[in-house]
């Protein structure tokens, strides 16, 4: 059987925790003992808010059952718990998962930190996280090195710099935009595939199909041979035509095997 991320993962164990007790918390804010007589228990015992009744039930609905993990770690932060329990008003709940994950049991970071010792990650001239363009290894974790992993078409220590085949644009907040350059018309001269037909790609480009010499047709060596003809018919031009008849022979042998 294969360990779920609760085995393998303390902040992911935690946060579910945080996430859980919360919701349950927030559930049960306006629930009493229910039953026998509530207003004689609530005075007895202190109220419903602040009572042992209450933390268990939460505490209960904050594991899935079939996760073991999950159940040790919130029994080895039980007593914490309680106490936190005890002394917070409930106003402070949404700040529980921080109080928790991150100053108690020290198993995550803030957003935008990684590491032991919660250090900073990469960040862009944006003041965003590997420039938005990317993740940070480990952020929001006691793990990780820290490193930008870029999106496709980014690169970079912080993913603000494009990858080959994309051009760089800069927004007025600063953002990073990788632009896929058209490699076929990048150029008005020449094609990068020089005497074959170009297919633009994301980031690339690819070449297809025959030189266009080898597919020319028939009509183009006939119409050769007739200027060569004519020519041959004014003797003044004997010399040129001799020369245009050695063109057409060169030519015919490239010709021939692609287009008889």
């Amino acid at each position: 059987m294969k360990n779920s991320v609760y085995d393998i993962d303390s902040c992911y164990t935690c946060t579910k925790i945080s996430e859980q007790f919360v919701e349950s918390y927030k559930k049960t804010a306006g629930s009493n003992f229910g039953g026998g007589n509530t207003d004689w228990e609530e005075k007895k015992l202190k109220g419903y808010a602040k009572s042992e009744t209450r933390l268990i039930e939460i505490m209960e609905n904050s594991c899935p059952k079939t996760e073991s993990q999950c159940s040790t770690f919130l029994e080895k932060y039980e007593d914490e718990i309680e106490e936190w329990y005890q002394t917070s008003s409930s106003t402070e709940i949404d700040k529980f998962f921080k109080w928790l994950c991150i100053d108690t049991a020290k198993v995550c970071c803030p957003d935008g930190t990684f590491g032991k010792n919660c250090r900073r990650c990469q960040y862009g001239d944006n003041g965003r996280v590997c420039s938005g363009n990317g993740n940070c290894e480990g952020d929001g974790k006691r793990s990780g090195n820290g490193r930008c992993i870029c999106e496709t078409k980014y690169s970079g220590t912080n993913c603000s710099n494009c990858q080959s085949g994309y051009k760089k644009i800069i927004t007025d907040n600063k953002d990073v935009i990788c632009s896929d350059i058209n490699e076929c018309h990048s150029n008005f001269f020449l094609s990068p595939c020089v005497l074959r037909k170009c297919n633009n790609t994301e980031g690339a480009y690819e070449c297809y199909g025959e030189p266009f010499y080898q597919e020319l047709s028939k009509m183009t060596t006939l119409a050769v041979l007739l200027i060569t003809i004519s020519i041959f018919m004014y003797k003044e031009m004997y010399n040129l035509a001799t020369l245009t008849c050695v063109i057409t022979s060169v030519l015919l042998v490239l010709f021939v095997h692609h287009i008889l």
